[in-house]
C-alpha cells in the first residue's frame, strides 16, 4: 500500500508548469488532493482516488480517479466601494476514470490496462476528439 504523498503533474502550456497536488483528506478507501496555489478554495484543481474492494456481489476492485479543474469568472475591481468582489466559479472541467479490475487478474493484466489508458489519452486521434470537441469519422 503506497503512503500518501504529493502528486506532481505538468499542465499543457507551451512551457509546462508543474502543479503539486497536496493531500487534503485520506480515508480507508479514498484520498483527495488539491493544488492550492491559486489561494481561492473554490478554484482549487483537485484529484480524488477512491477504491472499492471486492464484495460478495462483485469480485472486482473498482478504482475511480477523478480530476477537476475549476475555472473562475473574470471579475473586475470596478465596484463603487473599491473592494474586489469574491471570486466565483464559472465552470469546472472534469475527467472521471473508473478502472474495473477483477480480483483474479494478474499483475501484468493490470499493468497493461493502465498502459493502454495512458496510451489512449496520449494518442493524437483521441487528443483531437477531446481538445477540439470533434467526432471520429
Amino acid at each position: 500500500m503506497p503512503a500518501i504523498a504529493n502528486i506532481v503533474i505538468n499542465d499543457a502550456l507551451a512551457t509546462p508548469v508543474a502543479h503539486t497536488f497536496a493531500p487534503v483528506s485520506q480515508g480507508l478507501m479514498g484520498s483527495s488532493f488539491a493544488d492550492r496555489v491559486g489561494g481561492v478554495a473554490v478554484g482549487y484543481p483537485a484529484i480524488s482516488v477512491v477504491t472499492t474492494p471486492p464484495s460478495k456481489n462483485s469480485r472486482l476492485f473498482k478504482t475511480r480517479i477523478k480530476v477537476t479543474l475549476p475555472v473562475l469568472e473574470n471579475v473586475t475591481n470596478s465596484t463603487v466601494s473599491g473592494v474586489a468582489p469574491a471570486p466565483t466559479l464559472s465552470y469546472t472541467m472534469t475527467a472521471d476514470m473508473t478502472f474495473f479490475m477483477p480480483e483474479r487478474s494478474a499483475l501484468q493484466n493490470r499493468k497493461d490496462i493502465i498502459a493502454y489508458a495512458k496510451g489512449a489519452l496520449a494518442n493524437a486521434l483521441i487528443a483531437a476528439v477531446l481538445e477540439n470537441n470533434e467526432t471520429i469519422y
